[in-house]
């Protein structure tokens, strides 16, 4: 019973401990107070200690009794079918989705590029949003390339 309570005492902070960040970063992207958020690593410190803890907390726990078999999706099930296993494992997401939100959010300032859009969708799905962030940086740079092109082309014809 009490390790069912940890276990869902911890599932519940890690849906919420990230979204304030997430928040800052979609709605005040250009505040001093998101900007120091994220530069603090505070999400990503909390978020990576429950993950340890988490972790090896269910290894201990589960020696010999939970297989850790990540060497096919029959394995994989089998992690998922263990309570803590399968905390750990979404630990492991949303910590991850959160510094892939982390980057394209501090890449987009400095660049000076709105991220609102693309950060959304990598709350959600953050591989997809990575690939749609990495898909429109190579569609820029092929644009600024041609561009440039352009640009010397023109100046020798002068």
């Amino acid at each position: 019973m009490e390790t069912c309570f940890m276990l869902n005492l911890l599932y519940t902070l890690a849906l919420l401990v990230p979204l304030p960040f997430w928040a800052l970063m979609i709605l005040f992207p250009r505040q001093r107070l998101a900007q120091q958020a994220m530069e603090s690593y505070l999400g990503a410190l909390i978020l990576g200690g429950m993950y340890t803890l988490t972790l090896f907390g269910a290894l201990i726990s589960g020696i010999g009794r939970i297989p850790i078999d990540f060497g096919s999706p029959a394995g994989l099930a089998a992690m998922l079918a263990d309570p803590a296993m399968a905390l750990v494992i979404w630990l492991h997401v949303v910590a991850v989705d959160l510094a892939v939100g982390y980057w394209i959010y501090t890449d987009g300032l400095r660049r000076n590029k709105s991220t609102r859009l693309i950060l959304v969708l990598t709350l959600f799905a953050a591989p997809l949003g990575l690939f749609i962030y990495f898909m429109n940086r190579l569609l820029e740079r092929a644009a600024e390339a041609a561009a440039q092109e352009g640009g010397q082309s023109s100046l020798i014809a002068q």
